[in-house]
């Protein structure tokens, strides 16, 4: 695959041509490639931050609209949709600009992720030797498992962060809870990877969250014209038909248990 080859080529170039250890030029080329692309982050950071402060506006008017539909009011629905439009057009919301740094980010994860793997599978390419500290054999797992913990706390991170100062939505504590138990499970099932692809993930995950925490700071979002968003309380999801059930079940033993019991009325003793 020529993206995974010319990556393998770059980690190359940067070890050899610099003279650095493989654990720093792999280190490198990640925050190399990363503040490369910072500037268009930004850019999408601002879009994404435009959109997030008209989201409750447009979840209202998108529900009138669906409620419109519902009861056949075509006209209503027309309206709302153009109320839409402009509040759309006012925040310049776009679909497509939030997503323009993922797209970046995510090929060059996979590519990166591939080489480093394969390279780490060459004995020619010297990883044996190229690692620091604990993680000195770069073509082995890390055999005190700090990597892969060091991995799964900065993914865990990454999420906690980002709900925290970059989404308009209060995240509910399930989903905080879900987070913090594939972030556990990350770590368990990265546990067997060699020390060289987990070295690329804490590096990516670090500079992530060094991301995050400069485009929350106010100097910067004043300089690139980021709005401030207000957080929104996560709205409880409908009951289930589960939940539906349970609670007639509930409601039905309590009025068997506030029932007034029917006692039969005593005959009346007649005294002469």
């Amino acid at each position: 695959m020529l993206p995974v080859r010319m990556t393998e080529y770059a980690l190359e170039f940067m070890h050899v041509s610099t003279g650095l250890p493989w654990w720093a030029a792999i280190g490198a080329v990640v925050i190399g490639y990363r503040l490369l692309i910072l500037p268009v982050n930004a850019w999408s950071q601002k879009h994404m931050m435009n959109a997030m402060q008209g989201q409750p506006e447009m979840n209202r008017i998108t529900a009138q609209i669906k409620a419109a539909n519902a009861r056949r009011d075509y006209m209503s629905a027309a309206k709302h949709s153009q109320e839409l439009i402009a509040i759309r057009k006012k925040l310049n919301i776009s679909v497509i600009k939030p997503m323009v740094g993922t797209f970046l980010q995510i090929p060059f994860m996979m590519v990166m992720f591939a080489a480093v793997r394969d390279l780490a599978t060459i004995p020619a390419a010297h990883m044996s030797t190229g690692g620091a500290l604990w993680f000195t054999n770069l073509m082995a797992a890390d055999p005190y498992m700090i990597l892969p913990v060091i991995s799964a706390l900065g993914t865990m991170g990454t999420f906690e962060l980002q709900s925290k100062l970059n989404s308009s939505v209060e995240q509910s504590r399930e989903m905080k809870i879900l987070f913090r138990c594939i972030a556990v499970l990350g770590a368990a099932v990265t546990s067997g990877l060699s020390s060289s692809v987990l070295l690329f993930w804490v590096y990516n995950t670090a500079f992530t969250v060094l991301q995050i925490l400069v485009f929350s700071a106010k100097p910067f979002r004043r300089i690139m014209g980021i709005p401030d968003v207000k957080k929104v309380k996560f709205a409880r999801p409908p009951p289930t038909v589960l939940d539906k059930l349970n609670v007639k079940k509930l409601v039905g033993m309590k009025s068997k248990n506030d029932a007034t019991p029917f006692v039969l009325p005593r005959k009346s003793s007649n005294k002469h």
